[in-house]
């Protein structure tokens, strides 16, 4: 009887010490400086200057000619648009203030080219622990390039990463007001926790090379749709 109840003492005062480890846990805070499709501090002077031929002269560089992975229109064009911007910067602002500074179009497809480097590299999960800050702006940027599949299995992926929400602009405040709960899943997250299920819908289709032809397509297309906030013609 007193060893059942020594027993119980035991377990109870385990079941104590691990609640009050929990309870009084101090996270590392989260990154909230996500970047929005807004920015009140945007403007045009990160954007590249090009011929104003060289959309046309790349398109008939690759017409006719069986695609390939690399290179191919895509690449060029985010070799100048993409590549050539980030060159200059240097790590003096964040990168989150670095795209802020930049027009709509251009944090939309830098968005969509991180997202593509990061989990061709390493899936999805490096790109959400690498680009935190680019994980809400990506999900509307797949919506302006019409990538519909990729849109509807990545929204799954942001609602298994923050939890369930209605809007991304609710989503932000709610980080901005209080980000007590985020910090705890930013914790667990970088701690290790890999197993987001729903990032594995997307990696198997997403380095299949009729996939990735299609997404590159997508995003010739957005570059031909955005010129004006992607570049300056000459």
């Amino acid at each position: 009887m007193k060893t059942g109840i020594i027993l119980i003492v035991i377990i109870l005062i385990i079941i104590g010490i691990y609640w009050f480890r929990s309870k009084s846990k101090v996270y590392e805070k989260a990154p909230i400086d996500f970047v929005m499709l807004e920015s009140k501090t945007e403007s045009t002077d990160y954007l590249p200057i090009v011929d104003k031929n060289w959309l046309k002269e790349i398109e008939l560089k690759y017409a006719g000619k069986e695609w390939k992975t690399y290179p191919n229109e895509h690449t060029d064009q985010s070799e100048k648009l993409c590549n050539d911007v980030y060159r200059p910067w240097k790590g003096e602002i964040t990168h989150s203030e670095f795209l802020n500074k930049m027009t709509k179009e251009q944090r939309m497809y830098f968005a969509l080219i991180n997202f593509e480097s990061q989990t061709n590299n390493g899936g999805v999960y490096q790109f959400l622990f690498n680009n935190s800050e680019l994980s809400l702006i990506t999900l509307e940027a797949m919506k302006a390039a019409k990538m519909d599949k990729l849109v509807a299995d990545y929204e799954k992926v942001l609602h298994e990463y923050f939890g369930k929400f209605e809007t991304i602009q609710d989503l932000n405040k709610q980080f901005q007001d209080d980000s007590k709960k985020w910090d705890k899943r930013w914790n667990s997250f970088a701690e290790g926790y890999k197993e987001l299920e729903s990032t594995f819908e997307i990696e198997n289709y997403f380095y299949d090379e009729d996939y990735v032809k299609e997404f590159q397509a997508k995003m010739v297309e957005f570059v031909k749709s955005n010129r004006n906030g992607l570049m300056k013609i000459e």
